[in-house]
């Protein structure tokens, strides 16, 4: 019996993957749960594995191609014996052995028909779609928790595009020779999200320094503690812990905007994104619950999620949930910026270089420690006497770390 594998909603919200690699070839006998394909979704590689056990038959798709989900990825010619002609019962129990099937699978939570999901559109979203004649329950959106934005009713009225070639390739122009690159991949995932941002925030940067001076003795006195158990001691951990002080006692910091019910939603737990430049582009990955953890507990957090993240073995629950980031171009070499907030956040923290810089102390020129701070926030709910509070308390658990062992845990 002809059995279809499609390509399920791995993730929250996912609308699309690229084929990156079969695991098996046409003919091949696969079982159930067997690595099938490896598919790039949000910035994550996943393997998918068969839910059927059988004969492959068919496999739609070459790699660097784009898959929508709820698209036929793998026809499988399964083992089981046709239905008897006389038994009326059998197809119920056909219909219950798919359903079992398809619950056991890991990623196989899509239904063989396309899954049915709930429309949810701001009403000039739903009044484009009515000019243009888009049923809004056959698109995908792409807004937050699915939401249909008036790209994905526009673009549903356009012709599917064909997969342009992975493989760069030269050309002359008319100045010179030059080369095309697929945009795919983690690059491609991250300009749609700052495009997006940047169009629907209302973003403002704010800049100030922070002397780590006291900080960097306390990380020094005790980076060793970090290395006996296999992982470095940066300032990063120490940073989130500040952050976490200042998103506690300025929580619109620590928030979002529900445009649709016109509500600011005050999140009451602190998961701190991580942006990171890997080889394959920016990934944002989160610390889920970081007022929680000490420490030495961030750092080998922060240690094991950039691991994974340069590896592409990072997990897509590893990528979502944030509800504040940083961004640490200082490594780079950065003093300030203007980081773009990781919609639907409502505010991001740039770290620049750590620099010694002479500075007047008490009537003194001294050197000190130096950690430049850039936040862009939203405006539509973050005041910017309200942001420089914030930056204020940030700054002062900075710059004293015994707050830090008073308040943080």
């Amino acid at each position: 019996m002809r059995k279809e594998f499609k390509f399920p909603d791995v993730g929250e919200g996912i609308a699309e993957g690229e084929l990156v690699k079969w695991l098996v070839s046409q003919g091949d006998s696969v079982k159930e749960d067997q690595p099938l394909v490896e598919v790039e979704t949000d910035k994550a590689v996943v393997t998918l594995p068969s839910p059927y056990t059988g004969k492959v038959i068919e496999l739609r798709g070459k790699p660097g191609e784009v898959i929508q989900v709820g698209a036929v990825l793998v026809a499988v010619e399964t083992e089981e014996a046709p239905a008897a002609k006389t038994t009326e019962k059998k197809p119920t129990a056909e219909i219950k052995e798919e359903t079992r099937k398809d619950a056991g699978s890991v990623v196989g939570r899509l239904g063989q028909e396309e899954e049915e999901f709930k429309v949810r559109a701001i009403p000039s979203v739903r009044a484009r779609a009515k000019e243009l004649g888009v049923d809004l329950s056959k698109v995908r959106g792409t807004g937050p928790n699915g939401r249909l934005t008036r790209e994905d009713v526009e673009g549903a009225t356009q012709p599917r595009k064909e997969a342009a070639p992975v493989q760069p390739h030269a050309e002359t122009g008319p100045l010179g020779p030059v080369e095309r690159i697929a945009f795919r991949g983690v690059r491609r995932s991250a300009a749609r999200r700052v495009s997006e941002s940047s169009q629907k925030v209302a973003a403002v940067t704010f800049t100030d320094d922070a002397d780590v001076t006291a900080l960097e003795k306390v990380r020094s006195k005790k980076k060793n503690l970090a290395e006996e158990r296999g992982f470095k001691l940066t300032y990063l951990p120490f940073i989130i812990k500040a952050v976490v002080a200042g998103l506690k006692e300025y929580p619109y910091l620590n928030a979002t905007l529900d445009e649709e019910k016109e509500e600011i939603i005050l999140k009451k737990y602190y998961n701190i994104g991580i942006a990171v430049d890997t080889p394959e582009g920016l990934m944002v990955f989160v610390i889920k619950r970081a007022d929680e953890k000490s420490v030495l507990d961030l750092s080998k957090e922060i240690s094991s999620l950039t691991e994974k993240a340069f590896s592409r073995m990072i997990d897509l629950s590893d990528l979502k949930g944030g509800t504040f980031t940083l961004t640490n171009y200082g490594v780079i070499g950065g003093i300030y910026g203007t980081p773009i907030i990781n919609y639907p956040e409502v505010g991001i923290l740039g770290l620049g270089k750590i620099e010694d810089k002479v500075v007047a102390r008490s009537g003194e020129m001294v050197i000190r420690k130096i950690l430049p701070l850039s936040l862009t926030f939203d405006h539509r709910v973050i005041y910017g006497a309200e942001a420089a509070r914030f930056m204020n308390t940030v700054i002062q658990h900075l710059e004293d770390p015994d707050l830090m062992l008073i308040e943080g845990k």
